[in-house]
């Protein structure tokens, strides 16, 4: 016996329904999750670490030195890549007020609550004394 236009039909509404069921609970239990990054740094520091310690003799006086410079030098990278991001953030600020002052109403509006956010946001960056 030979299967008839509906048969085809019926087995083709099944796979779509199969298909559509199972996109549906792979979305719904599926849930992507941003990965927290550890800061770049601890990467740098233990790497190096382990390569000067296995590519060089120290004794243990030289371990202490050698650990203790590197952890100075992340120090200072950490530092200076906090400055950084200041010093973008308050570039990108004067870009705003710079265009606030030459765009329409409507978007000079929208752009100073995006600046007013941004300055915020400054001043949580910058270092207290």
């Amino acid at each position: 016996m030979k299967p008839s236009l509906s048969d085809h039909l019926t087995i083709l509404c099944a796979l779509l329904t199969v298909f559509a069921c199972g996109f549906g609970a792979g979305h719904l239990s599926g849930k992507k999750e941003i990965k927290a990054k550890p800061e770049a740094n601890a990467y740098w520091e233990v790497e190096t670490l382990s390569l000067l310690k296995s590519s060089l003799d120290l004794d243990p006086r030289e371990k202490e030195v050698v650990e203790t410079e590197i952890k100075r030098t992340a120090t200072d990278i950490r530092l200076k890549r906090e400055e950084t991001i200041l010093v973008y953030h308050e570039k990108i600020s004067e870009l705003y007020e710079r265009l606030i002052a030459q765009l329409g109403d409507s978007n000079a509006s929208r752009l100073k609550e995006e600046k007013r956010t941004l300055d915020e946001k400054i001043q949580k960056l910058r270092p207290t004394t």
